[in-house]
């Protein structure tokens, strides 16, 4: 897929074609082709343009020498615009360049003909073109003869463009090598001097280079170890690891990052971040070149704060847990009911789903903590929140509204579904086996119509509902009846 350029991306392009046409010589590369149109097309003057942002450039041409004009006044400017040949028969009559300069003076322009020259990502690089000082007419041979030269000179500019690219790629090659070859040795002392590990081995595994902190590291002299492999060197667990990524690096041909446990020349074992890579001898050889650095504090910190991490998001999660929970009965709270509330209401409303409310209170519960303490009442409230998160469906959300208050939201249950679980929840309570007397508990339900606004007020009419439960002698369900 081609990405199309911005258009300060196209601007910038076109310059640097225009600066290295400029440096070179496209009267060398044209000018036969030149002479050919002006010949061909009967005309005194045949030339190149060149065009940027700005400015024109007449090139190519023995005849014009005029060097370059701005572009607003460019007959080439029109040219770039159109696909084919534009032409203008006689300028003094052609209202777009009456009053051109270069129509009006010199040099008097009065017949152009001419095609845009594009680039391979055609983009204009100027326009091939005939001019004469007296109007005129071309035949239909000679239009086709014009863009057939055309798209040859188009063709010899983007090779010079490319050639003068190659040319810079060259030198900027060689600039490269030279500087290569002058920074060796400056490149071995740095590698000696690195508090680094570095080291290469050859194909085989041995070592032909390991630098003065490598050496230390490991206890040895900067020779002792050279020629050895890493069987020679390292445990067979430990070879069979560093082997496994040496090869990936010479397979692969990239970089491999990797951490190594090494053990050191007083026991103790470190923790190496290694970076391998491949590089090449003088004969084309693939060598296996290393960094590494010692990690060992970084890791044993990692792993401190990992483990701080993990405490961290134990206590955020059960922070996140009591915001949410009743401690006492393990449902949701009243306010993790309401913001399920608010969302479940939109949700009914917008897809015209049904919605119920159950508002539940337990009968007499001031008599159960004056008779029995407070430690009585508590675990008639937990009791019963046992009842309710066992009794009700999944989607359902029972939860604590506060006190001896209860309430559940019933998603896409109506008001015959939001009874039968009413009274499941009532038989549940009839026959449980409480401690000390008998409970009762009285049940308001509204469900979701078109007048509501918001959920609460649906919380309202379930709160009216069960207020009429509790006048009319409580241990019963009512509905809210609209």
């Amino acid at each position: 897929m081609t990405l199309r350029r911005t258009e300060a991306e196209a601007a910038s392009l076109r310059a640097i074609w225009t600066r290295d046409l400029l440096d070179s010589q496209p009267e060398f590369e044209c000018g036969e082709l030149v002479r050919l149109a002006a010949c061909l097309c009967g005309t005194p003057i045949g030339l190149v343009t060149l065009l940027d942002e700005r400015h024109q450039w007449f090139r190519a041409s023995d005849d014009l020498k005029m060097g370059e004009t701005p572009r607003e006044v460019a007959f080439c400017a029109h040219a770039v615009r159109q696909n084919g040949l534009f032409m203008v028969n006689d300028a003094l009559t052609d209202q777009r360049f009456s009053s051109n300069p270069l129509v009006t003076w010199d040099p008097a322009i009065r017949f152009f003909a001419g095609v845009g020259l594009y680039n391979s990502d055609d983009e204009p690089m100027g326009t091939f073109c005939v001019v004469d000082l007296v109007p005129r007419i071309l035949s239909e041979d000679q239009m086709e003869a014009l863009e057939i030269l055309g798209r040859q000179i188009s063709l010899r500019l983007e090779a010079v463009v490319q050639r003068k690219a190659l040319e810079q790629a060259l030198a900027d090659k060689e600039r490269a090598s030279a500087g290569l070859r002058a920074s060796e040795e400056l490149f071995r002392a740095f590698m000696n001097a690195s508090p680094f590990l570095s080291y290469i081995k050859d194909a085989a595994g041995r070592l032909l280079f390991y630098n003065r902190s490598f050496a230390q590291r490991f206890g040895v002299s900067e020779y002792a170890w050279l020629g050895r492999t890493d069987e020679q060197l390292w445990s067979r667990k430990l070879t069979k690891s560093v082997r496994t990524h040496d090869l990936e690096v010479m397979a692969g041909g990239k970089m491999v990052e990797t951490e190594e446990h090494i053990r050191n020349s007083d026991g103790s074992v470190s923790s190496l971040r290694s970076f391998k890579f491949p590089c090449h001898d003088s004969a084309g050889n693939v060598l296996l070149a290393g960094v590494a650095v010692d990690v060992s504090e970084e890791v044993a910190h990692h792993a401190e704060l990992e483990r701080y991490h993990r405490e961290l998001e134990d206590a955020n999660d059960q922070l996140r847990k009591l915001a949410v929970t009743d401690e006492l009965t393990g449902l949701r709270n009243r306010r993790s009911f309401e913001e399920r509330l608010v969302m479940e209401f939109s949700l009914a409303r917008r897809r015209k789903r049904e919605l119920s409310v159950l508002l539940i209170d337990v009968d007499n519960f001031k008599t159960i903590n004056d008779r029995w303490g407070h430690a009585a009442g508590d675990e008639v409230l937990r009791r019963l929140g046992m009842i309710l998160r066992t009794t009700v469906r999944l989607p359902d959300l029972p939860a604590r509204y506060g006190g001896e208050e209860f309430v559940v939201l019933l998603p896409e249950s109506g008001e015959e579904s939001a009874m039968g679980l009413a009274r499941r929840v009532m038989q549940r309570v009839a026959t449980e086996d409480w401690e000390n007397e008998p409970l009762t508990i009285s049940v308001g339900m509204a469900s979701m119509n078109e007048s509501l606004e918001n959920g609460f007020q649906l919380v309202e009419l379930a709160d009216e509902a069960l207020y009429a439960a509790k006048r009319a002698g409580k241990n019963r369900v009512m509905v809210h009846s609209g």
